[in-house]
Formats: C-alpha cells, sequence, structure tokens
C-alpha cells in the first residue's frame, strides 16, 4: 500500500479533499478562491532569471482579478463570439497561458496553445485543422514565419505584470451551468507529431471537471490517490511547459484545487538540470515537477541529490525514468511516474509504494482502465466507457460517439503476483520488436538518433525473432565497399551509435556488427516525413539481414565493439586495461576492481558468451587467430573470473605464441601448462616477463585477492618459475604473508625443488588448492573437550537459509506445517524475499504465511554477524535451535575463487552455533557434487572425506566438500553438533500440478532445447543412472533427516558430522526409462530424432553458433557443462543412513510416468 504522510501545512478547507465538487466549472473556480482564500499563493515565479534574486507570488485574488481583466481584454479586442472561435496563443512559458484559457472560456472563445517545438508544416496542419483566424503572441516570440504562411488577425498580448496589476476589475459573468456548458469547446492542445504531423485535439468544459473529480476517488487497499501523495506539499517547482497537458494538469491540479503553490523559472530560460538545482536550493520548493533528462542529470550529482533529499516528492512526467537514475533518487525522496496523452487529460490513479516509483496504479473502479495482453507480456491499455463513470473519463467528453479507446502504449506487469494490478509502461505499441527471446525494444528514440548524424539519410532497427537488434542505414553518401571502407564507415558513426545506445534498454544496444548499410541499387522506400516505410524495406533486404546476423560468428567479417580501441597484447596492463572497458560497454558495470569476482558482480553467461566472441575477434585481427579460438572461450571467463586473472590468462596466452617463435615447442607446452596451473590456480597476481633464456619468469608483486587471505601461504609465496619441459618449481617467501595478503619482506624469493609435471598433476594442484582454504577457516576454530547436547526438537525455532530457490520454498512450507516448528527465520540475500515468496506460495500452490510464525531477514553470511543488525542477530542466538543451511548457488561455471564467500559463510554459521544459547543444530544441505570425483573402488561412503580430489571438478562441488569438512572439523574441534545431506539431482514437484522444475537446471534445459533442435540424447552413458529425488518430497526427507539427526543416540556422543545421501535408493535408467517417455510426451514427437548424448552436445554447440536464443533453446548457456559431464558414470552412493532417518525416503519409489508427465507439462509439452 501507500505509505501516506500527513501534510505538513495546514490546508484551508476549499482545498480539502472532502470539499470536491465533481461538477464544478473550473475556470470559475478561481472567483470561489479569490472570496475564501483571497491571499493563498496559487503561483510564485522569478523575479529575475537568477533564482537567488527572489520570487513574485501570485495570489488567489491576483490570479482571479487578473483572469477577469483578460476577459474584458479579449472582449474588447476581438467582440463576443458567436461559435467559439479558436484563438491561437505563443509566449513565454508563464501563466499567461491559464489567464488566456480561463478568460478565453468566459468570454465564449477556445484557445489554441501551439509548441514551439513545432515545425512551421506542424504549426500550419494545426492552424488549419481548427480553422484558425486570430493570433496573439508573446512580445519577443517568433512567429512571423508562420503568420507569412498562413494570414491572420495577430496581436501582441499584453506583458503578464499588465494582467496581474492589482487594481480591482469587475468580475466578467458567466451565466452557465455545469450541463449547460460541458460540451462547449474551452482549449485545443495537440499530439506530439510523434507519427506523423501533429493533429488538433478539442478539449471540452466538462474535461476539465476530471481534475476534480480526481479528488473524489476512493482508496483501495491502502493504496491513496496521487492528489493525497501531492498534498504533502506546499510549494513545488514545476519546469513543464504550459503549451503541454502535463503543464497544465499541474496548475489546474496542483494550485487551484489542491492549494499547492506552483513556482515556474524565468519564462525565458530553457529547463536544464542546473536551473533545476537552482530552484530546488533557492525557491523554497518542497516538490518538484519536470522532464525525466532533468531528473536524469540531477541523479549523477551527489549535491543535486542532497537537495532533492528535502523534497517529499519527484514527478517525472512525459517520459519514463530510467532505472539507474530512479533508483538513486528514490533513496532520497518519492518519485512519481507520470504519463498520459493529449485526449485524455488525466487518468484516474493510486499512488503505489516508493519502491514501485516505475508503476502505475490505474484506479480498479473509478478509471474505467482495462489493461488487456496484446504481444506476449505486454499490456494495451484500453479505456471502456462506463455511463457511471462520466465524470472520471475525459475521454468520452472528447469523443462522445466512441465506447472504447487505447493510448496505443504497452505496459508490463509487476513481476510479484500480489502486485498484479501495477503497470510499467513500455514503449508505443506500434513501434515494439520482439526478440527470439522474448525480450521487446522499441526502436523509434534509436533510430531518431542515428538519423541525427549528417551521414546518416535513414534507419530502421530490424531483429523480430533474433536475439538482439541490427540496423539498416542509407547513408546520405555511396555505401562502403569492402571490409576496410566499412571498418572506416563504423568507427565514424561511433559517437553517433554510442548516443543511440543510451536510449536503449540493455537488451536493445547497437553493436557495430549488426550493421547493414542501404544499396542504391536496392532504394530504401521512404513514407512522408523521412520516414522509411518499414514492411515494404525489409522484405527489400530481408537476405542482407539474414546474412548479417549469420556473418557475426565469422571473425574475419567483424569490425570491434563500439568506444574499444584494439586489444594490445604487449602486456598484462594494457589487457587489464582493455578488458576492464570491455565489461563496462557488454554488462555495464563501471569500476570493476581488478580482483573482484565477475559473477558476483552481476555479469552473465549471454554477456560471457559476447565477451569470448570479442577476445576471439581481438585474436584474429592480431593475427593470432588460432589462440583465439582455443582458448578465448566462455570457459576462460569461468576459469579466470576476475580482470586480473583474466588478463594474465589472454597476455600469457598471446605472449608464448609470439615471445617463442622459433624456440622449441616445448617451451611454450611447458610454460603454459606450469603457468596457468602453479600460477592462475594459485590465485596469484603477478607480472610475467621473459629472459633470455626462454624462461618465463612470474614475479609476485605481493596483491592478493581479499577473498584469499592467506589462501596461497606455504606453497605458492615467492618467485615461481615455470619451467619449460612441463614441470612447476613452487616457491616460498623468506617472510610471511602478512593479513592483507603483502609481502612483509623486499624481493625475496627462494625457489624449492617440489616439482609437478604440469598435465598429468592439475589435480593434485587443486587439492592443495581446497586445502589451503580450508586450513583458512579451520586454523581458528576454538578448541573445547565438551560435547554439545542436541537442541530439543520441541518448540523449535529454525533458521532457514536461501528460502525462495526451489528447494527452499519447499523446505519452508515442511517447516512451516510440522508442528513441532514455533519459529522460522528466513535469512536470504534479497530484501523482497517476503514478497517473493508470496509470488512462489501462488504458482506452487504454496500455504499463505504468517507473520507471527515466518519473518524474513536480508542477510549476507559471508560478514560478520551474518549482515543483521546486532539486536536481531542477538535475538536469534538466544533464541534459534535449529539452523538448515539451503543458500548456495548452482553454478557449475564458477571456479572455487567465486564461491569463497559462501564457505565463509558456513563458518559464520559455525561461530553462531558456538554462541547461540541452545547449540543451534546445522543442518548442512550438500550435494553428490562434493564427491563427484570419487576414484576409489567400490560405492561412495556415506560419511565424511577429506580427500579433496574426490570432490567433482567445479567450483561447486569443491566448496561443497571443503564446507561437508569443515562442519566436520568443527564438531570434532569445539562440539558444533551437524549433519550434512548430500543430496542428488533435486527435479520438479510431483504431489501438485503447480509449480515446475526450473527451466534453466541442466535436465529440463536438455528436454527444452531438443524440441528446439528437432533430436533428443536416448542415451547418456555418463548420467543413465537416476536418482532423483521431487522436490516436495525431497524437502519431508530433509526434515525428517533433521529430526532424526537431534533425537539419535550417535548425535549425543559422536564428535563429527553425521553424513547422508539423499538420493532415490529406487533407480532408474535414461536410456530404458526416461528416455522414452520423454519422447512420447512431446507434441511433435514423431518429427524428433534421437542421438547419443555426445552427438547432442555437438548439435548443440553448433546452434549457438547460428543464434543465442535462451528461451527456447537454454542449454545453450550450459555448453561448457555438458562439455564436461561425458566419459565415465559417477561412482553409486550408499543411502542406508538416509534411508533409516526418513521413512518418506524408504518409501519414495522409483521415477514413474506421472512424475514425468507432470514436469512435460509445467515446461508446456501439452500432448500427454
Amino acid at each position: 500500500m501507500s505509505e501516506a504522510t500527513p501534510p505538513l501545512h495546514n490546508i484551508p478547507k476549499i482545498f480539502q479533499l472532502s470539499s470536491a465538487k465533481p461538477n464544478r466549472l473550473i475556470h470559475l473556480h478561481p472567483d470561489e478562491l479569490a472570496v475564501t482564500v483571497p491571499d493563498h499563493p496559487l503561483f510564485s515565479y522569478p523575479k529575475t532569471a537568477n533564482p537567488q534574486d527572489g520570487f513574485v507570488d501570485v495570489s488567489s485574488r491576483c490570479f482571479a482579478n487578473a483572469i477577469n481583466r483578460t476577459s474584458w481584454y479579449l472582449k474588447s479586442l476581438l467582440g463576443v463570439p458567436e461559435n467559439f472561435d479558436t484563438i491561437c496563443y505563443m509566449g513565454p512559458n508563464d501563466i499567461r497561458y491559464f489567464l488566456f484559457m480561463f478568460a478565453a472560456i468566459k468570454v465564449g472563445y477556445k484557445m489554441l496553445f501551439l509548441s514551439p517545438r513545432n515545425n512551421l508544416e506542424g504549426h500550419l496542419n494545426v492552424l488549419e485543422g481548427v480553422d484558425c483566424q486570430i493570433f496573439l503572441y508573446g512580445k519577443d516570440t517568433h512567429v512571423q514565419h508562420i503568420l507569412s504562411q498562413r494570414p491572420m488577425s495577430n496581436f501582441v498580448a499584453p506583458e503578464l505584470e499588465e494582467l496581474l496589476d492589482s487594481s480591482s476589475v469587475d468580475m466578467y459573468p458567466y451565466m452557465k451551468t455545469f450541463e449547460e456548458a460541458c460540451m462547449d469547446p474551452c482549449l485545443v492542445l495537440h499530439t506530439t507529431g510523434s507519427t506523423g504531423l501533429p493533429k488538433p485535439i478539442t478539449w471540452k468544459v466538462g474535461i476539465l471537471s476530471t481534475y476534480e473529480a480526481w479528488r473524489t476517488i476512493p482508496h483501495v487497499d491502502g493504496y491513496i490517490p496521487n492528489t493525497e501523495i501531492y498534498q504533502q506539499s506546499s510549494r513545488a517547482y514545476t519546469s513543464m511547459p504550459l503549451f503541454h497537458t502535463s503543464g497544465l494538469n499541474a496548475g489546474i491540479t496542483w494550485s487551484l484545487l489542491l492549494g499547492v503553490t506552483l513556482v515556474y523559472g524565468a519564462p525565458h530560460v530553457v529547463p536544464n538540470s542546473a536551473y533545476a538545482d537552482e530552484m530546488h536550493k533557492y525557491a523554497g520548493v518542497d516538490a518538484s515537477m519536470g522532464a525525466p533528462s532533468l531528473y536524469e542529470e540531477l541523479s549523477r550529482n551527489p549535491e543535486s541529490l542532497e537537495r532533492i533529499n528535502q523534497l517529499h516528492y519527484v514527478v517525472a512526467s512525459g517520459a519514463p525514468l530510467s532505472q539507474k537514475a530512479g533508483a538513486l533518487i528514490s533513496k532520497h525522496t518519492r518519485i512519481i511516474s507520470n504519463l498520459g496523452a493529449t485526449e485524455t487529460a488525466c487518468l484516474q490513479r493510486l499512488s503505489p509504494n516508493i519502491d514501485d516509483w516505475a508503476y502505475f496504479y490505474w484506479h480498479p473502479t473509478h478509471s474505467g482502465i482495462e489493461m488487456r495482453e496484446t504481444v506476449d507480456g505486454l499490456y494495451e491499455l484500453f479505456l471502456v466507457r462506463d455511463s457511471k463513470l462520466e465524470l472520471y473519463q475525459g475521454i468520452f467528453n472528447t469523443f462522445p460517439n466512441i465506447q472504447e479507446w487505447s493510448m496505443n502504449d504497452l505496459y508490463s506487469r509487476h513481476p510479484d503476483p500480489s502486485k498484479s494490478f501495477l503497470y510499467k509502461y513500455r514503449c508505443r505499441k506500434d513501434d515494439v520488436i520482439v526478440l527470439s527471446n522474448g525480450e521487446k525494444i522499441a526502436p523509434a528514440l534509436i533510430e531518431a538518433t542515428l538519423m541525427s548524424d549528417p551521414l546518416v539519410k535513414g534507419a530502421m532497427i530490424v531483429g523480430r525473432g533474433m536475439f538482439q537488434p541490427a540496423a539498416l542505414i542509407d547513408l546520405t553518401q555511396d555505401p562502403p565497399k569492402g571490409v576496410k571502407e566499412r571498418h572506416e564507415m563504423v568507427e565514424r558513426l561511433l559517437p553517433v551509435i554510442s548516443e543511440a545506445n543510451e536510449h536503449a534498454p540493455a537488451h536493445g544496444k547497437l553493436d557495430q556488427y549488426h550493421i547493414l548499410f542501404a544499396n542504391p541499387e536496392k532504394p530504401i522506400c521512404y513514407l512522408g516525413q523521412g520516414k522509411i516505410q518499414r514492411y515494404k524495406t525489409y522484405q527489400l533486404y530481408e537476405k542482407d539481414i539474414k546474412e548479417v546476423y549469420r556473418a557475426t560468428e565469422d571473425a574475419s567479417e567483424q569490425v570491434g565493439m563500439r568506444n574499444l580501441p584494439s586489444l594490445d597484447f604487449a602486456s598484462e596492463y594494457s589487457v587489464e586495461k582493455w578488458l576492464t572497458r570491455l565489461v563496462t560497454e557488454i554488462a555495464g558495470i563501471e569500476e570493476l576492481e581488478t580482483d573482484q569476482d565477475f559473477f558476483r558482480a552481476g555479469i552473465d553467461s549471454l554477456q560471457v558468451i559476447k565477451m569470448a566472441r570479442e577476445l576471439r575477434f581481438e585474436a584474429k585481427r592480431a593475427g593470432l587467430e588460432q589462440v583465439g579460438r582455443e582458448n578465448f572461450i566462455p570457459r576462460a571467463f569461468y576459469s579466470h573470473p576476475t580482470l586480473n586473472q583474466l588478463a594474465i590468462f589472454v597476455f600469457h596466452c598471446t605472449y608464448r605464441k609470439t615471445a617463442f617463435n622459433g624456440g622449441s615447442n616445448g617451451h611454450t607446452n611447458g610454460n603454459t601448462n606450469g603457468y596457468e596451473n602453479g600460477y592462475t590456480n594459485g590465485q596469484a597476481n603477478g607480472q610475467i616477463r621473459p629472459s633470455n633464456n626462454g624462461l618465463t619468469q612470474v614475479f609476485i608483486n605481493g596483491s592478493f585477492n581479499n577473498y584469499f587471505d592467506g589462501y596461497v601461504k606455504g606453497y605458492i609465496n615467492g618467485l615461481i618459475n615455470a619451467e619449460i619441459n612441463g614441470h612447476i618449481g613452487y616457491a616460498t617467501t623468506e617472510k610471511p604473508l602478512n593479513t592483507n595478503g603483502h609481502a612483509n619482506g623486499h624481493k625475496e624469493q627462494a625457489a624449492i625443488g617440489v616439482t609437478l609435471n604440469s598435465n598429468s598433476h592439475a589435480g593434485n594442484l587443486e587439492s592443495r588448492t581446497m586445502q589451503s582454504l580450508f586450513d583458512t577457516y579451520t586454523d581458528t576454530l576454538p578448541h573445547s573437550s565438551q560435547i554439545s547436547l542436541s537442541p530439543s526438537t520441541e518448540n523449535m525455532v529454525v533458521i532457514l537459509t536461501g528460502s525462495t530457490g526451489s528447494l527452499g520454498s519447499y523446505l519452508l512450507e515442511s517447516l512451516y506445517n510440522n508442528k513441532q516448528v514455533s519459529r522460522i527465520f528466513c535469512l536470504n540475500r534479497s530484501s523482497n524475499a517476503a514478497e517473493k515468496h508470496k509470488e512462489l506460495s501462488t504458482s506452487r500452490g504454496l500455504s499463505h504465511l504468517s507473520p507471527d510464525r515466518v519473518e524474513f531477514l536480508k542477510a549476507d553470511l559471508s560478514k560478520p554477524q551474518l549482515g543483521l543488525k546486532t539486536s536481531v542477530y542477538e535475538n536469534m542466538l538466544r533464541n534459534v535451535t535449529h539452523i538448515i543451511h539451503n543458500q548456495w548457488p548452482v553454478n557449475f561455471n564458477w571456479t572455487l575463487r567465486s564461491f569463497e564467500p559462501y564457505i565463509r559463510g558456513v563458518r559464520n554459521l559455525i561461530d553462531f552455533s558456538l554462541k547461540s544459547s541452545h547449540n543451534s543444530f546445522i543442518l548442512y544441505i550438500s550435494s553428490v557434487a562434493a564427491v563427484g570425483g570419487w576414484s576409489n573402488q567400490g560405492d561412495i561412503p556415506e560419511g565424511p572425506i577429506y580427500d579433496f580430489s574426490a570432490a567433482s571438478k567445479t567450483g561447486y562441488g569443491q566448496s561443497k566438500l571443503i564446507s561437508e569438512c569443515l562442519l566436520d572439523k568443527a564438531a570434532e574441534r569445539c562440539g558444533v553438533q551437524s549433519a550434512c545431506c548430500r543430496v542428488g539431482i533435486v527435479a520438479g514437484p510431483v504431489e501438485s500440478k503447480l509449480g515446475m522444475w526450473n527451466r534453466h537446471e541442466y535436465i529440463p534445459s536438455i528436454v527444452i532445447s531438443s524440441a528446439f533442435l528437432g533430436i533428443f540424447p536416448a542415451t547418456f552413458p555418463s548420467r543413465d543412472r537416476i536418482d532423483w529425488l521431487p522436490v516436495d518430497k525431497l524437502s519431508k526427507i530433509l526434515i525428517e533427516i533433521l529430526v532424526s539427526s537431534c533425537t539419535s543416540p550417535q548425535s549425543a556422543s559422536k564428535r563429527g558430522t553425521l553424513m547422508h545421501h539423499v538420493v532415490n535408493p529406487t533407480t532408474a535408467s535414461w536410456e530404458k526409462t526416461f528416455a522414452p517417455m520423454v519422447l512420447t510426451m512431446y507434441p511433435n514427437s514423431a518429427q524428433l530424432q534421437t542421438c547419443p548424448f555426445e552427438e547432442w552436445v555437438e548439435i548443440l554447440a553448433q546452434s549457438a553458433g547460428t543464434s543465442i536464443d535462451p528461451k527456447n533453446n537454454p542449454a545453450i548457456k550450459l555448453m561448457d557443462f555438458y562439455g564436461g559431464v561425458t566419459g565415465k558414470e559417477p561412482r553409486k552412493l550408499t543411502s542406508f543412513k538416509a534411508e533409516e532417518a526418513s521413512k518418506t525416503l524408504q518409501h519414495v519409489g522409483a521415477l514413474n510416468k506421472g512424475w514425468v508427465s507432470n514436469w512435460m507439462q509445467q515446461w508446456g509439452f501439452n500432448k500427454i
């Protein structure tokens, strides 16, 4: 609901909402105000162009008197019209617009306000459309070009000061009632002309009363009308022009009806951010309204934001405010987004919460608005006539003979189902381009910006059905011939392409690969006003456009990324500098630290694909095509997930090719493998340089990533000699590292003789790395001979981490329905976890939670006190009895380095348990990946394993095994009671039709992508054994194991963590069971082919070369993972202990047709 704050000032009764009269004649209201609140300031304007010189306030008495003076002036000048003749006015942006509008209504005229931004053709089209014969203009307003083309009676308007003269004049009589005047024309505005010439729109007197009706609309479920928010201000600055609907709206609503003093800037100062900032500083305002561009610029200035912090709200009007600027400003004040149409006047709406500033809430009972889904995921706004809402629906006053009207605007619905009544503006309906991934972009501003360049005659954005947009550009000169000329032309267009991308969303930005220049032999089809006729032009260039998309995968036909210089491979520094700019260009991340993890910073897999493509192009350009093709693949980013690491890797890959040509092949091979295993995987930053004998010496520069304080101690602290024969010489420093990871000595290096063959012992190095990280978090564990007693399983108070994920939401459901659990604290990384759970509970059919039993808290487990306030943390220490640690990112591309904060989180939970009043028991949700590399004979034992080579070769599995061992060591050394559950594949729910197995996990991705590729892997040798558990059953199993672990006699005496293998004890086969079932359930199963899994992976990789379509082909994001799961099937996990602890696991049963049918329906395959 809206966070309403009472106004901080006394509101005269006439402005109070209870005084609203929906059939009020607005043009007579100033006369009423002059009687009831004569001294109340309605408007204010600066004495000079400098706001510091003070302001002139216009009182109700003065304003009403000026309207009457203007009425007498019009009658004296023009007489009384017979049929609402039109008077056009153009002048400075001051309150003469209101004076002329209200005076004209009284005398019987209607005013026409022309925008000075129109071109001459636009002016003439509007004037002729209403047969205007009278033209008023300000003294210094340029109008001669209009009058020379259309002769009219024309007059210079009186100055504002003359009309505001304080000497009293008689009230100009107006005798009509509301019913008599309702359909009288009173004002002509015009459309923007964005889809052609501006067209006149005539308002009638009745439409003005919709502003008054707005004051009467009721609250809905705690949400209040915007008018109540507006009235929190007593004095508001506006920079909106008064020939524009939003400028008139503010004057009528804020000043005349709500009593907010509206403050204008100096009439001849063009609104800009610096002037708006001055007005905020010197005008004494507590609210602001203007174009989004003003606030975009103000949001970049900390001092300006401080002044905005003093405002009750800002209104961004006329266009959407960017998410970035909105996020900054909303930290300081409320943002009200304001969009409308000339035809409608105001739309009746309510005010969303402060965090939902970008959304609109159309009043559900008093607006007549219907949101209809006309494009997938986008809703078109329709106003539907309702006789009961006549006073609220201005559009049907403008067009009395229609029954509904579309604004031709598209909106998206709020992602939270509990807020499905909120809508965010996206674009005009005619402009939308739907990409292959389902994303939509609006090309109008992008095209307009491109065409602002003198080199560009016309531009058309295309891309329907493709992964990203492309631009067809018609040049004002001959198009380039050949790759070189094309490259030069694109370089010349770089500035305007960059400018155009400022108007594009992240997924709609142009890159230089997707530029097509028009051929004079196939002339572009134009409409009037230089607009391209899209359909005919696309037909003409369809083959060329498709060729552009195909060519982007061929580096020989590419030009470099926009705004990036060529990559200089000469040094690590130059590579790192270029990579920094690359990350900014593709991911939009500014100021990424050199040792900051890419993926924790928000870089996603699709951005990795793009960045890898850029690197390959740069290698091609530098004559290193093979190096790029073999090394600069997405996996390189996951293996080297920081700017520093990636720069070292890139430099070394290219340096060895250029520096050692002419040397022996052994130099390159030994140096490559030795360096990558001994140094890059050791996580140390360094400097590489060649020596005369062909060795590559890696010098530690003393800087280590903060995540890995002490990470490399003992075996990689100093000089590393990567020898050319394929051996790594480990080194130590003579002086130890300090706590910040800096060498205390000065160039102390002492190479030692421990060597490993770089090819065969990479796994040993990974184990050493894991051991070092394990030691880091166990060295400081306290020692205690006392065994902590397990807490009672009655009245359990449980911490659940990661409650909004798939498993987490079902764990929360099982806890909530367990009568032994009295309270649950849900710790999540996001601040909107409660809202997210509401969404999940609806889509998954879960319980609606009582806040008396469940509390959602934003936490960061890697930080002291879990990132919680001291009072909250201490309260949990006193009350929590059990912890279920489920929060862990499932990403098989990340390296161990990226998971280090999560291992630190396990250590922090151990510390919590040690401090807690009830010896909090920890149930850790581990994974079979923790032992996925087990190579010993026999089944994997259901107990602790300290052989770090047993983990799968992914950061995910390695981090899980380290955490298991950390918990076991905590149990052994200091008596912390815990249990670990090595969970296998978590399948989708089967006990309900609701919910869904996440499409982006690796099994669903195979099924969905197979439909896209037309072929399914009927055999999957490395994963043929199916021991999956449905998530809804798994959650019950885990709670049973938690209770059993605390009540087991063993838990009271054993110093060590209890280990359980939570996999389905009744297995099935991919080839014999799952594949046949799935194949019969595809809608097009008759056309679907089959193949071995290895062949399927190759076909998937080929699809990435032609189209990146993650919606229909989600497996493309997991290509590297699939490439790594070929080979032998992992060892079987015995599950005797887990079965003993859980009756549900004992009776779960094997994969069956009902389960598969449910999952297929959830993924959208409905042929069952």
